[in-house]
């Protein structure tokens, strides 16, 4: 019989004993050798790395509760949280709006759509006239506005870029009639035109040069 040190409260007890008579503690665990002595796991706790990933990508990282040592609460939490997350996925994508399908038809009809109601109504003359007086006047009551207009064809031609567009007799002068730009849908109304034809077209200004009336997006009435 030999008398040893308890690890616990450090007083002498005898290795023969079954425990310490001062502090209780089992005297055979202390005489087993360090490396042969149980090994308990640690207990992992959730860190603050990991809990931000279980809390936006919960598909990813809550697999890692399963790693041994992380509490059952913390399973629990974790799981629950990656079902919730996935109710609100799979909710979010059945409640998604859908863009409204265009069919060729609609898209025919809005071509040959009606033009938006004018705000004016004016003679190719009346027009010529006002820019004659006062251009910005004029624009202030024209430029940029929707317009209906009246007047005699006196010249059909096209621009630049190949784009039609007729004149109305009503200027100051045979060089300065109002020009009116047609929109590429009416190539063929224009290409009907006569000089002399009385026609109403609903148009778009678009200021003046030189004084001559300019306008443009125009779609015909008649």
């Amino acid at each position: 019989m030999a008398l040893i040190h308890c690890a616990e409260c450090d007083r002498m007890a005898s290795d023969q004993a079954a425990a310490c008579p001062h502090c209780g503690a089992p005297i055979a665990e202390q005489l087993l050798p360090t490396n042969k002595r149980a090994k308990q796991p640690a207990d992992r706790h959730v860190g603050f790395v990991l809990g931000v990933g279980i809390f936006f990508v919960p598909a990813v990282f809550v697999w890692f509760l399963l790693r041994q040592g992380h509490s059952v609460a913390s399973r629990v939490v974790g799981f629950v949280w990656l079902a919730v997350f996935l109710v609100g996925v799979a909710s979010s994508e059945r409640t998604a709006p859908q863009a409204p399908a265009t069919s060729s038809s609609q898209s025919q009809s809005d071509k040959t759509a009606e033009p938006p109601a004018p705000v004016l109504e004016v003679s190719a003359q009346q027009l010529a006239q006002a820019y004659d007086r006062n251009t910005v006047a004029a624009d202030q009551q024209f430029k940029g506005k929707l317009f209906k207009v009246t007047g005699v064809v006196d010249s059909i031609n096209t621009d630049l870029f190949g784009k039609p567009y007729v004149t109305l007799r009503g200027g100051v002068n045979q060089f300065m009639e109002p020009q009116f730009k047609l929109d590429s849908d009416h190539r063929n109304y224009a290409a009907g035109l006569q000089q002399g034809l009385h026609i109403t077209l609903v148009c778009r200004g678009h200021g003046d040069v030189a004084k001559t009336p300019m306008s443009d997006e125009c779609v015909p009435v008649n």
